[in-house]
């Protein structure tokens, strides 16, 4: 298996396209076999438009099965708000991720918008090779947050 460059999503190492974003795959190198050994898991929290506690709950059971698999990082897109002042999906998001870190649950998490700029951020860049190929859209993106499981 290789890793979407775009999604991060895990992809046969025979497909020209990725089936979760449709973004055309490059061939697998050396460097991309041993960084796909990492797994990234990219959850859309905002899917369907659904209700907080039904994010929430989407959230934690997605949480849970990602660690029974070995899951690393899970990017959780869960949208910025349409008021443009942050939605209520990410406010509660990030709130049980507090919950959850303070509970030992979850190693740690950091805001898109803090991904480049933020100690934590540099880390998880540093110890997960696979999250520099997303950079691009994760950087500044405050409608998403990494988790470090």
């Amino acid at each position: 298996m290789k890793t979407c460059e775009q999604c991060g999503n895990e992809v046969e190492n025979t497909a020209r396209v990725c089936p979760f974003c449709e973004q055309p795959q490059a061939r697998v190198s050396a460097e991309h076999r041993r960084v796909s050994r990492i797994k990234i898991l990219t959850v859309n929290l905002e899917e369907g438009h659904p209700l907080v506690d039904e994010a929430l709950n989407l959230m934690e059971r997605r949480l849970y099965d990602a660690r029974l698999q070995g899951t690393k990082v899970v990017r959780l897109i869960h949208g910025y708000g349409s008021s443009g002042t942050g939605g209520a999906i990410k406010v509660a998001v990030r709130r049980k991720l507090s919950s959850l870190c303070g509970r030992g649950s979850i190693k740690r998490y950091v805001g898109g918008e803090e991904y480049l700029v933020s100690d934590a951020g540099r880390s998880l860049r540093s110890q997960y090779l696979q999250l520099k190929l997303s950079l691009v859209t994760d950087q500044e993106n405050p409608g998403i947050t990494l988790v470090e499981l």
